[in-house]
């Protein structure tokens, strides 16, 4: 019963803080957008369907990126680095494809100049570089 409330708790304390940060963006940090295939984000797969990407900590050196699946069934945040890139029109989304597998990778919202980049663990990077013969980038343009 214990572990049940302190999952709830902190279940309430970064549902209160991502609502805290997005009111305190300046600018649009959320894109709507439909994904065809089933991914991963970090250690979660997500199924195919419609999803608001979110920044949950835009002031951060180490943004949280949440995907939220629209239906309310699914759900996954990823730690990422922001990266220096030129300014884009349209919003993306940036997966890598390995066979079946596609893998989330990248987030840029429309207009800006810093794309969100997930982080990987090391097994997660040794995987990519034994299988980089296969991969195959697949983008969403969303706008």
């Amino acid at each position: 019963m214990r572990k049940l409330s302190h999952t709830l708790m902190m279940i309430v304390l970064v549902t209160l803080g991502a609502v805290a940060a997005e009111a305190q963006t300046n600018g649009p940090k959320r894109v709507v957008a439909q994904i065809p295939f089933a991914f991963h984000v970090g250690r979660t797969t997500l199924p195919a369907g419609k999803y608001a990407i979110s920044v949950v900590n835009p002031s951060s050196d180490r943004t949280v990126l949440q995907l939220r699946n629209l239906d309310g069934h699914a759900n996954a945040m990823i730690l990422t680095n922001t990266v220096n890139s030129t300014p884009a029109d349209n919003a993306k989304l940036v997966f890598e494809r390995y066979d079946d597998l596609y893998i989330f990778t990248t987030a840029q919202m429309a207009g800006e100049s810093t794309s969100f980049a997930a982080l990987r663990s090391k097994n997660e990077r040794k995987q990519m570089v034994a299988e980089s013969a296969k991969k195959r980038i697949v983008v969403i343009t969303i706008g």
